[in-house]
């Protein structure tokens, strides 16, 4: 392989890097972008699109479907990370091109999907149950239940590992405008 520092793809080689840490931590670690506590034990949620665990009164809550899409989510984002170090790379070799338009936009697509599923989640959550449920913050809300009134805080709030998504996201998507400048030197 013929490496040239010059002609490398940096945006695109960090951007691949960084997707690889997010998927090993998601994957491994379970780190949630977003969480929701609602409640001392009452209701706890990690969300991402790459895992997630709910708990609802001590007691884990599954659902399979959930778990292939974030195995699909996780999949996807391992073979752009992978397509676009080697891009990154080699970025001058004739397959570099496809490389690219295969991985730069699947990071800005995944978490793009990802804030529009949880506000719709949120959204939908709250007109069912009648109360606001924060994406960030806190919020106080009660619930009735027939006679049985309960109070409760809802603390939510995105994580660093939302943030590395998207610094993930907006570094494959430069790598793709900084591919000029790599082709003509």
């Amino acid at each position: 392989m013929d490496f040239n520092l010059k002609r490398m793809n940096w945006f695109g080689l960090v951007g691949s890097i960084v997707t690889i840490v997010l998927v090993v931590l998601s994957v491994t670690l379970a780190s949630p972008w977003w969480q929701l506590t609602a409640g001392q034990e009452l209701l706890q949620v990690d969300y991402s699109p790459l895992s997630y665990n709910i708990r609802f009164m001590g007691s884990q809550v599954s659902a399979p479907i959930v778990w292939f899409i974030n195995l699909a989510a996780q999949l996807s984002l391992l073979s752009c990370a992978i397509a676009m170090l080697i891009y990154s790379v080699l970025p001058n070799k004739t397959y570099s091109k496809s490389l690219l338009n295969f991985a730069y936009k699947k990071p800005l697509i995944v978490v793009v999907i990802f804030a529009v599923s949880l506000f719709a989640i949120t959204y939908v959550a709250g007109m069912l149950l009648g109360i606001n449920v924060p994406l960030a913050g806190s919020a106080d809300v009660s619930l009735t239940f027939g006679a049985v009134a309960l109070e409760l805080s809802l603390v939510a709030g995105f994580t660093w590992v939302f943030w590395l998504a998207v610094v993930s996201a907006g570094l494959c998507f430069v790598a793709r405008f900084y591919h000029r400048k790599v082709s003509l030197t």
